[in-house]
């Protein structure tokens, strides 16, 4: 699972904390409270400053905010959560922000205050948490941090935790969506337009390199490789194993062997996080193949692959799988038609190039066979894996850019168990308003590529990080 570091400030004002009726302290306590949930979210890596550190296990002054931001930096945060145990100390947590890159991800929440000590002429406030946050909140506006706010709530409370793990698993996929190297391999169909893609505004604003690598290149890896590697015999038995096999021939069934141990060593060769990859028509007259059941294996394994060259689909991918902490695969789809008879529900699929770990558990054996939309240009394209994908809630999603704005398509919905078949790999999905769905997918510019995950949690996870990316979010 992936893990990302999170610095943790629990801001604490002395004159504020306590003490109680029983001679103790609150900010600690609480501070406690807050570590002891946030340890247990998927996806962080928490970094919080030690009772040996700051004397108290919180930032309470200007000494501790120092040794706080040394700490931070010493352990390379790539977020930040703010939590006001008590009132809390607006200028040590600005000490902190000043040494701060101002990008990082921020998560704010404030804390219930403690118990109103009685007293003879009425009670005493022992922390007043909500007043202070707005001094905390307004130190991030002044120096111009963005962030996202929990209102008011204990740790303990179910708000708290799903607000905390949406912060999380988006900061996991930001920091590794900025500066990544993605492989073009190939080029684009002469026929796709919508693939175009601007390198340098990718470069300018995300670090990302796109690599560009010649077809021929991955041709002459497969074609210089033995059949009697025994690489390929393993590969050629792991390939085979479950599935109904049609129209095969032994020399595709070698040559898909090979082609994707040679995608595995381009991306070793060339450090690459994706790869975007020609998969028509080249690839049928040189190797006598198709793509599709490849590209599905290798997103299993964790190498994100994009279809037909679709560099910002890859992206896409890409984001959604570490939104998701790489516990679920993502589905490289197109969105391809609505049901005949059946409302709000809608078809994704494509040609056969779906995980083999997202089949559907009832359904009948995966078919490997030739792709049926390719054999109108090209007979030998055996390599497509045929099924239903399984039920379930899913999270859908594609950037795009225009005029050098990124906007993010993120939509929401079910696959369903439902007719009629279809060939390829496939799921119907329903929605709660395909109209919505629709003229959003309109007004991003959403092109006929998306990518499906089934984790319904990304939605908001995507919609966190698309805002401190900069990213625009049209939602369904």
């Amino acid at each position: 699972m992936l893990k990302t570091k999170i610095g943790f400030i629990p801001s604490n004002w002395e004159s504020w904390d306590g003490p109680l009726a029983d001679g103790s302290k609150w900010a600690t306590k609480m501070r406690d409270r807050c570590v002891k949930v946030l340890e247990t979210i998927p996806g962080i890596d928490l970094v919080v400053p030690s009772v040996k550190l700051t004397g108290d296990g919180c930032v309470s002054n200007i000494e501790a905010a120092k040794k706080t931001l040394e700490f931070f930096k010493k352990n390379d945060i790539r977020g930040l959560i703010i939590g006001n145990m008590t009132f809390g100390m607006e200028v040590a947590v600005s000490t902190v922000l000043n040494g701060l890159q101002k990008d990082i991800p921020i998560l704010h929440f404030c804390t219930r205050s403690g118990p109103i000590e009685p007293g003879p002429l009425g009670g005493h406030r022992t922390t007043d948490t909500w007043c202070g946050q707005f001094m905390t909140t307004s130190a991030l506006r002044r120096r111009g941090f963005k962030f996202k706010h929990i209102l008011t709530c204990n740790p303990e409370e179910e708000a708290f935790k799903e607000q905390a793990e949406t912060f999380i698993m988006a900061v996991n996929a930001m920091s590794t969506f900025k500066n990544i190297r993605i492989g073009q391999i190939g080029t684009r169909p002469d026929l796709f337009e919508s693939q175009v893609v601007n390198e340098q505004l990718l470069q300018c604003r995300f670090g990302q390199m796109v690599v560009p690598i010649e077809q021929d290149l991955l041709f002459s890896y497969v074609e210089n490789m033995k059949d009697n590697d025994p690489a390929v015999k393993e590969l050629i038995k792991e390939i085979s194993r479950d599935v109904k096999m049609v129209d095969k021939t032994a020399e595709a069934l070698t040559n898909i062997a090979k082609y994707e141990l040679s995608i595995k060593k381009l991306v070793k060769e060339f450090d690459l996080r994706a790869v975007a990859v020609s998969c028509w028509t080249r690839v049928q007259a040189r190797l006598h193949i198709s793509s599709c059941s490849t590209f599905g294996r290798l997103n299993e394994q964790g190498i994100i692959t994009a279809c037909e060259v679709d560099i910002m689909g890859g992206l896409t991918m890409w984001l959604m799988y570490n939104a998701a902490l790489r516990k679920n695969v993502p589905d490289f789809i197109d969105w391809t038609d609505l049901h005949p008879t059946e409302p709000n529900v809608w078809l994704a699929w494509h040609c056969g190039n779906a995980a083999p770990c997202l089949k559907d558990k009832n359904c009948c054996q995966p078919v490997l066979g030739r792709n049926e939309r390719m054999i109108q240009w090209d007979p030998n394209c055996f390599g497509t894996l045929e099924f239903k994908l399984k039920s379930g809630p899913v999270t859908c999603a594609r950037l795009v850019e225009y005029d050098g704005e990124f906007n993010m398509f993120i939509g929401s919905g079910e696959i369903i168990d439902i007719e009629p078949a279809i060939r390829g790999a496939y799921g119907w999905v329903k929605v709660k308003d395909v109209g919505d769905f629709e003229q959003k997918l309109i007004d991003s510019g959403t092109v006929h590529h998306g990518c499906l995950i089934h984790n319904p949690k990304v939605a908001a996870a995507l919609e966190m990080a698309c805002y401190f990316i900069g990213i625009n979010c049209f939602k369904s």
